[in-house]
């Protein structure tokens, strides 16, 4: 990616980002995203787990299913039992008692009962009673919020009077508790408040009244919120508390069950000291009071469970009391987070496609989801998860679509540039794997192939030229055909010579051999064409071949307007003049050293010389391509042996031998360019004795 690419892609990561947070902070205002977070917050619960250790300072006196089977009375219960319970709990040295039962109606049969219920609060000193405010609506008064409180009594007796109101989210699940409520111009605190005073031993006067205030009990500080709530910290799913049955703490020598169930327990609760300095709740945990509720331990360990009313509050409570409040991160903070997460997005469609890319924003999210678990469980801080995530699906979204409209733009335009140069079964193949050349040039090994026509000129002196361009065209149709049959690239024409790449812009492991395959198929299809020609002279003409196998560049070398998708390089120049060299040996395909070791296990080949090339410095070995997947011939070996006999006398300087040797070899293969050759060479060696320090290596004239 070029510097002009890479700002634009930048300039369209900027785009995305700006309207994914837009979008995000748009959508959040909508239902089902706000369930997302809700849930979302269900899910931080469920994965830091209870509390460890549990409160064992606050206990709870529950109404259950065993009480409403064992009393034997119905409901409503007399007021007599709960100045029983009020006794005991007291006398068991409870250091504060909070009710979660309402006694907003007076006794009607026995009003004697709400005056000891009284008494009996009174004498204790550390009760907490249970208000409720409700709301009326009518024609007159359309809101006529007011408050339910203990009959007057009781009222007069209590230490405080909580309000048992709670708060739930859209959802249906509670998940945040009320500070305190307003009516009539006066403020009235719930229950957890209350209760977290009276342990703190200050005055309802030095709590704040209004919600501009920092709220704040002794030297608990809540987190501020912009509205009179606090998010409970929840122990754990209901029984978390040590949960007592009401039932067991009426239980005593003078309170009468059935013979079966009466065990006078509550004896023993004394001399266990099971209440001695606890914060006792009192309250409902039968299904059939219907004081159950949702939160977010409501599916814990796959099992369903409401929660006790009197226990969440008292989880309420217990968050005040040790100050583990959840804090929630500003509002900003889910601004620079989604920011972040587009930015993220942004990245991996630079450096990442496809699959690799989903799995990188995947990744992104699961480690964002991590950091939001860890920060909630390890730290108590609510990172607002929701809007960021959304944020980072519509920038992905974007960047995909994105992605796709240049990804089918940038096919379209290889596909109308490469199916020139190559078999468009390649095309195919090479877009549906994704594996589209780079604009710019790239280091590769490839191989490269030279081809170009014997004797053409005189071909084309002695015909005329529409017979040479009919007889060229076909030519080159056929050689192109085999060309993209062997999976190679087309590069150029030069007059009756042909270039042709493998490897690129597909690549083939073995594009040294699909090369040499090439050549001789080549080589083959211009004999077949020969036939169908007319017996004239000048009619037929041969080709040369050279291949050479290495690392060159390859690439788009020009600009999108002028798009020329070729190979540069010295490797490239090489091949170039073994095709030449074909001349000096009289040989049809030469190939070079590395491409010889690419193919050496399915060619039947045999050296031609080391040569020193004009321009180069450094000696190469070159080889003839007879054949590829051959089997053996007597006549072929016959050849072989004796011409690598005569090149071990050559380059052993025993010139007579290697001249007898080659002379034999032309006896009977009259044809054979090399032997001609090294005939030539030993007979200039008799005559002129070559240097002391000759190498062996030949040093070639023509380029």
């Amino acid at each position: 990616m070029n510097r002009q690419q890479a700002r634009a892609h930048w300039r369209i990561v900027g785009l995305v980002a700006f309207l994914s947070v837009f979008l995000s902070f748009v959508l959040s205002e909508l239902v089902m995203v706000d369930n997302l977070q809700l849930k979302g917050i269900n899910t931080l619960f469920n994965l830091r787990g209870p509390v460890i250790p549990p409160d064992t300072s606050i206990v709870i006196v529950a109404l259950d299913d065993q009480s409403l089977a064992s009393l034997p009375a119905k409901l409503p219960y007399p007021r007599s039992y709960y100045e029983t319970i009020v006794n005991h709990l007291s006398s068991a040295g409870a250091r504060l008692i909070v009710f979660d039962i309402e006694f907003t109606e007076p006794s009607v049969d026995r009003p004697e009962e709400d005056v000891a219920l009284a008494a009996a609060v009174q004498r204790s000193g550390r009760v907490v009673l249970a208000g409720k405010m409700v709301l009326e609506t009518g024609s007159r008064l359309a809101n006529n919020q007011h408050i339910l409180e203990p009959v007057p009594p009781l009222m007069k007796s209590g230490a405080a009077l909580g309000l048992v109101n709670v708060v739930e989210d859209a959802d249906g699940f509670i998940r945040n508790y009320i500070l305190y409520q307003q009516a009539s111009r006066s403020t009235y605190y719930t229950l957890a408040v209350q209760g977290a005073r009276l342990l703190a031993g200050i005055s309802s006067d030095a709590l704040p009244r209004t919600g501009g205030e920092q709220f704040t009990i002794g030297s608990q500080t809540f987190p501020r919120a912009r509205t009179n709530t606090f998010m409970i910290n929840f122990r754990g799913p209901a029984r978390t508390f040590r949960t007592y049955s009401l039932v067991s703490v009426l239980d005593d020598s003078s309170f009468t069950l059935d013979e079966e169930e009466d065990t006078n327990i509550f004896s023993q609760y004394l001399e266990w000291g099971t209440f001695r300095d606890k914060i006792v709740l009192v309250g409902a945990s039968a299904e059939e009071l219907q004081d159950n509720k949702l939160t977010p331990f409501f599916d814990w360990g796959g099992v369903k469970q409401k929660m006790p009313g009197v226990e969440l509050h008292a989880n309420a409570l217990s968050t005040i009391l040790r100050g583990d409040f959840i804090r929630s991160t500003p509002e900003w903070a889910a601004l620079a987070l989604a920011l972040l997460l587009t930015l993220a997005a942004g990245l991996q469609a630079r450096w990442l496609q496809g699959l690799r890319g989903l799995a990188a924003v995947l990744a992104v999210a699961l480690l964002f989801g991590v950091a939001v678990s860890l920060a909630f469980s390890q730290f108590r801080l609510l990172i607002p998860f929701a809007t960021p995530l959304i944020a980072l699906a519509l920038a992905t979204f974007g960047h995909v679509s994105y992605q796709v409209v240049v990804e089918q733009r940038e096919k379209k335009l290889i596909r109308q540039t490469f199916q020139q140069y190559v078999a468009p079964s390649v095309v195919d193949k090479m877009l549906s794997l994704g594996e589209l050349p780079s604009f710019g040039g790239e280091r590769k090994e490839l191989s490269v192939l030279f081809s170009d026509i014997r004797n053409f000129t005189r071909f084309s002196e002695a015909h005329e030229p529409e017979v040479v361009a009919a007889r060229l065209s076909e030519y080159l149709s056929e050689m192109v055909e085999i060309i993209f049959r062997q999976g190679g690239t087309l590069d150029k024409f030069v007059g009756d010579a042909i270039m042709a790449i493998y490897g690129a812009p597909y690549y083939f492991e073995d594009h040294a051999e699909r090369a040499c395959r090439t050549a001789l198929e080549m080589q083959q299809r211009l004999k077949e064409l020969q036939k169908g020609w007319p017996d004239e002279p000048f009619a037929r003409f041969n080709i040369g071949v050279g291949i050479n196998t290495g690392k060159m560049i390859v690439g788009n070398l020009g600009s999108r307007q002028l798009f020329d998708y070729t190979v540069i390089g010295d490797e490239v120049n090489l091949a170039s003049r073994l095709e030449g060299a074909n001349k000096e040996y009289e040989t049809g395909i030469i190939i070079s050293e590395s491409t010889c070791r690419q193919i050496s296990a399915k060619a039947l080949v045999r050296e031609l010389d080391l040569v020193r090339l004009v321009g180069r410095s450094q000696a190469i070995r070159i080889y003839e391509l007879r054949s590829m997947d051959a089997l053996p011939q007597l006549e072929q070996d016959y050849l072989l042996d004796l011409y690598s006999e005569g090149l071990a006398a050559y380059r052993e300087r025993r010139w007579s031998d290697a001249l007898i040797t080659f002379r034999r070899v032309l006896r009977y293969f009259p044809h054979d360019g090399p032997s001609r050759m090294y005939t030539v060479r030993c007979l200039n060696y008799l005559e002129r004795p070559v240097p002391v320090d000759w190498d062996g290596v030949y040093d070639m004239k023509s380029k």
